[in-house]
Order: structure tokens, then sequence, then C-alpha cells
């Protein structure tokens, strides 16, 4: 099945759309997904990186480029676990704290480092803890 769709540049290209794909197929040969709002409705965006964007994301390390990089930020995993697994949000809050302790202390800026340390100091007191719930309260998460 064929469809139509358009580049980054703005220009009409024609697109091959897999059968197994949901979505609505107009009769002007266009395909979106999702509600149908109207007549004309959007077209689904294409997914594809730019050569640019390949070199940002990193997507063009080798193997081992890819492995040093997992092994170096792989804390923020384990603290997104950590975050995940609890249910306090009181706990939540001191995992994101340690999170960010973590990541302040991988920049090369010395005050960061100090201000999100107190920061975290404050709120690992008792004092820190009703401050937690009592905004967590006032944002309705319980």
């Amino acid at each position: 099945m064929a469809g139509y769709s358009y580049d980054r540049k703005g220009n009409r290209i024609r697109v091959e759309i897999p059968s197994h794909a949901v979505g609505i197929s107009h009769s002007d040969g266009r395909y979106s997904r999702g509600k149908i709002t109207s007549r004309r409705t959007h077209l689904m965006p294409s997914y594809e990186m730019t050569p640019e964007e390949a070199n940002r994301y990193g997507s063009t390390l080798n193997v081992w480029q890819a492995l040093k990089l997992l092994q170096t930020w792989h804390p923020l995993i384990s603290y997104g676990q950590r975050f995940v697994g609890e249910s306090d949000p009181y706990k939540q809050t001191m995992v994101v704290s340690e999170a960010t302790e973590w990541l302040a202390s991988k920049t090369d800026s010395k005050v960061d480092d100090e201000l999100v340390k107190h920061l975290a100091d404050v709120l690992r007191t008792k004092e820190g803890e009703s401050l937690v719930r009592f905004c967590l309260a006032l944002a309705g998460v319980q």
C-alpha cells in the first residue's frame, strides 16, 4: 500500500505503508494515525535520522565506544531503577537527590557540586522531609 507524505523540506513524496500498520487511509492518498478530527488529517512523520542527528546522538559509535559510554553513565540507569522501584514519594525525592549529586560530580564546576550537596543535606533532615512532604501534598501527590 502506498500513500503520500512530506520530507523535511516540505516536498511531497510517495511512501510505502506496511499492510499491518494501523491507521486511516484517505481517498486522496493521505495516511494518518489516531483520532479523525477532519477529512484532512496530519500525515505520519518521518522518523529517519539525518546524518547530523546520527552524529549528534552517537549512533555512529562502534561497539567498544558504546560500551565505554554505557560504562560511564550506567549509574543513571541504576538511579532510574531505584526511582521506579520506590513507592514513597519522599524516598523517590532522595533518589533524585542522589542522582543529581552524581551528575553534578561529572561537571568541572565545583559550585554546582557544593550547591547540590547542601540541598541534599537539607533534604535528609527531619525538617527537609517535612518540607518535601508538604510540597508534595500541595501538588496533590499521595
